[in-house]
């Protein structure tokens, strides 16, 4: 009960601040400067090849048309996306700058690495979410399992190995989460974005990890990967015979579903945040581009700056618990 009041607050503080702001956007929109008057950069905090750097890139091909203006996208990775994530919220906030990133980089770092990462509450204006979508379990098809009671079996006999986008990262907290369920240990080798960690199981370096659809789904097709669990209470449309984990006997599924949203420095002009918001929604929901998402494990969910906001703070207290539980640290 504790931890729900907790989540309630932190969501409506971060919604009761971020509306306050845009509560002032009209007195302010006469004195907002064009926007866009220059190229927009948006920065994934990861490597290319990834599932928000694929996001990034769809968004930016719509948002080219819609405003008339360049649009790149620019990849810097390091630190589970503090990196990339620090050069926007230093960057000036005039919204030519701006932050895609997965939940993991917004959420879990305020936990695991406050010092370092930015502060949520004080660091971003929020864009709103652009699209959503479950986990899949893969894993390399010399391990020999195809499903979870194989792979719950094999894991009682050694430690195996699972690759992450990071210390603390999505991955890492599903797959130690997954661990627990499965009453086994694993061990964790991180790597520096999604792309990197799928390739890692494909090669063999490590026996397991997670992954969106696009980062894993050539693979998949060329047999050096195998998806052997969907997250998410239903099978995913890129891998319908692959049953979920309450088909398998998991019925308290442990992979958190991914979020890939999009934030500005904080002081960004309120009429300038809200505009990107009502472009990034138009662009999501074009017909063609919600079916490119779709065609990769993704779901448009556009939402507003307000709705970022009190996600993110439920996230903040979420994983908060689930560190703790978890006994995990990026020491």
């Amino acid at each position: 009960i504790e931890e729900e009041m907790m989540m309630g607050l932190l969501s409506r503080r971060a919604f009761v601040a971020q509306a306050a702001t845009f509560a002032a956007a009209p007195a302010v929109l006469a004195q907002t400067p064009a926007w866009p008057s220059k190229a927009v950069t948006i920065v994934v905090p990861y490597p290319a090849g990834g599932a928000a750097d694929l996001t990034a890139r769809l968004i930016a091909e719509k948002l080219r048309a819609q405003l008339g203006q360049s649009v790149i996208v620019e990849n810097r990775a390091g630190a589970n996306g503090i990196v990339g994530a620090m050069s926007v919220v230093r960057s000036a906030p005039d919204g030519h700058t701006l932050l895609l990133a997965p939940r993991e980089v917004f959420g879990i770092n305020a936990v695991l690495q406050p010092q370092q990462a930015p502060d949520w509450r004080k660091d971003y204006a929020f864009v709103g979410i652009a699209a959503t979508g479950p986990y899949a379990l893969i894993v390399n098809p010399k391990l020999g399992v195809s499903t979870m009671t194989e792979l719950r079996a094999v894991a009682r006999t050694r430690e195996l190995n699972y690759s992450s986008f990071g210390k603390g990262s999505m991955a890492h907290l599903n797959i130690e989460a997954l661990a627990r369920t499965l009453g086994v240990r694993m061990n964790h080798v991180p790597y520096r974005g999604s792309a990197p960690a799928v390739t890692a199981v494909a090669t063999g370096e490590v026996d397991l990890s997670i992954s969106t659809p696009p980062a894993a789904m050539p693979f998949i097709q060329d047999g050096k990967i195998r998806a052997i669990a969907a997250g998410g209470g239903k099978r995913m449309a890129q891998l319908p015979d692959v049953p979920t984990m309450a088909e398998q006997g998991i019925a308290d599924d442990p992979l958190i579903s991914v979020y890939f949203a999009m934030a500005a420095p904080a002081g960004t002009p309120p009429a300038i945040v809200e505009r990107m918001s009502r472009e990034m929604a138009t662009a999501v929901r074009e017909p063609d581009l919600a079916a490119r998402f779709a065609a990769n494990g993704l779901v448009v969910a556009p939402g507003t700056p307000q709705e970022m906001a009190a996600s993110v703070a439920e996230d903040v207290a979420r994983f908060g618990r689930l560190v703790k539980e978890l006994g995990i640290s990026v020491e």
